[in-house]
């Protein structure tokens, strides 16, 4: 081979190339294995020695490996290099010794493939079904743990309700109460982390979760690609949940870095963005474009590109959910997302997401001393396998002015709904219980009388994001644990209702 052509072919691999004396001493170096080192040219790093670059724990190994493939052995080895600015990489390093060196000097051909942001992807994966496991835990647990918060909480608003509040232990108990409280948060959050339940939406600056993304990406980026972040001063509050947010993100700005193999630039501007409708009014809302310089979207791919497992790509590289997702996230945010591309001039992803008004804060209720719902002395059917939800949900429903009967199980729930039909004005029944679930149960009811009143409860927190509440009869879903007036006020609503 010429030596032109060996250059052409040196200059253009992807993948950085070196030549590396047998001390270790970098002898020449390519354009791929400057961007890798940081350097802009090859007089800065060449005559160093390479193992300046090698994280200090692979040093040694790194030594050994380079011996061993001067005696002609093959082999890969896997390590972290740091480039002049300080960025870490991971690499894996394929070496071949050149026998036919000028002056007798042995070295090696080295290739060195940069597989930083596919060990993340496989650190991600395991991150992800490490959190699969702890919600398979976690909502294994959840209905029965939540079912005892609810028993040990109700039971102590009973006795507070006996003893009442100028009694010495009524702060023991309110204490006790709070503390109940704070453990189902727990639950919640734990569902929420292992990704059983939705996170719940609530005021969110994007400007930090930008910032936040953003800095965890050009940890893996390409150094070719450059990286704009613009942001109005005081950009506006968006209801949204972070996790989702920044999952969005996420899919969108790795999929324009994706579209940018050889480099270039990725823009990301959050702009305050308000307009006026045919009605006059104004429609305020945050606006995120993410632009990129790649190769941009054909116009026969364009109107698929949120097609579940579509992808513009070759080579499978892609499931091509990522902008599935993004659009699923959007549309929960009550926002709408939509694309500008041409092949050759890059794409332009632009979601706005409406304005959190600050007057529409929902103040937290006080706290009652007394129940504001009262019933007229309606019968309620309560149906749990607990005797003591059961005797909870008792005294919670004849303090508010209610009569109630009772029954363990679907099956016994059934015999008491045949016998009192006439009286019973609501069911109230956990969806869990051995023998017929609660929607079995619901079932059978409708059968006997498809105008039944039924509420839904469940310590599992995801069961009523799982069913349609209206589409299958039931009037209400009440997630345990529940407090007194919580079911109180759910039973007085559903009998109000049509």
């Amino acid at each position: 081979m010429s030596d032109a052509r060996w250059r052409a072919i040196f200059d253009a691999e992807p993948d950085a190339v070196l030549i590396v004396a047998s001390d270790g001493t970098l002898r020449e170096i390519n354009p791929a294995g400057l961007a890798l080192l940081e350097a802009e040219r090859p007089e800065t790093v060449i005559g160093t020695a390479v193992y300046a670059y090698v994280a200090p724990d692979r040093r040694e190994a790194f030594r050994a490996f380079t011996e061993r493939s001067c005696q002609g052995r093959k082999g890969s080895l896997a390590l972290e290099m740091v480039g002049l600015k300080g960025t870490v990489r991971k690499l894996v390093w394929h070496a071949a010794p050149l026998r036919n060196e000028a002056k007798g000097q042995a070295s090696l051909l080295v290739i060195a493939k940069d597989v930083t942001a596919l060990r993340e992807k496989e650190g991600d994966v395991r991150e992800s079904r490490k959190m699969a496991a702890v919600g398979e835990l976690a909502g294994g647990f959840a209905h029965d743990f939540n079912n005892f918060l609810n028993g040990i909480m109700g039971s102590l608003w009973m006795a507070a309700t006996k003893l009442g509040p100028d009694h010495p232990a009524a702060p023991l108990i309110a204490a006790a109460g709070q503390t109940g409280r704070r453990a189902a948060e727990l639950t919640r959050q734990l569902l929420s982390l292992g990704r059983r339940a939705r996170e719940e939406a609530r005021p969110v600056a994007l400007h930090p979760i930008v910032e936040e993304v953003i800095g965890r990406l050009r940890r893996t980026l390409d150094p070719r690609i450059e990286v704009i972040v613009q942001a109005d001063p005081d950009l506006w509050v968006v209801q949204a949940s972070p996790g989702q947010a920044r999952e969005a993100l996420r899919n969108l700005c790795v999929n324009a870095c994706d579209a940018m193999p050889q480099g270039g630039r990725l823009t990301v501007e959050l702009r305050n963005v308000a307009a006026k409708t045919g009605e006059g009014r104004a429609d305020e809302c945050v606006r995120l474009t993410i632009s990129d310089t790649g190769a941009g979207i054909g116009p026969e791919s364009l109107p698929h590109i949120f097609e579940p497992f579509f992808t513009s790509r070759t080579g499978g590289e892609r499931l091509g959910l990522g902008l599935t997702v993004v659009q699923t996230i959007v549309n929960r945010l009550g926002g709408t997302i939509r694309v500008e591309s041409e092949l050759g001039r890059g794409s332009r992803f632009i979601i706005e997401v409406p304005r959190r008004v600050e007057d529409q804060t929902v103040a937290e209720p006080a706290p009652r001393a007394s129940m504001a719902v009262q019933g007229k002395g309606e019968v309620i059917l309560v149906v749990d396998d607990e005797e003591i939800l059961r005797t909870v949900a008792r005294a919670a429903l004849e303090q508010a002015g209610y009569a109630v009967l009772e029954a363990r199980d679907g099956a016994n729930a059934m015999e008491v709904y045949r016998r009192e039909r006439a009286r019973i004005a609501a069911v109230v029944t956990d969806m869990k219980m051995p023998g017929r679930s609660g929607l079995e149960l619901l079932a059978d009811l409708r059968k006997l009388d498809s105008n039944v009143r039924v509420v839904l409860c469940s310590g599992s927190l995801v069961d009523g994001d799982r069913v349609d509440i209206a589409q299958i009869g039931a009037k209400a879903f009440l997630p345990k644990p529940y407090s007194a007036l919580d079911l109180a006020r759910t039973v007085h609503q559903i009998l109000g209702s049509p």
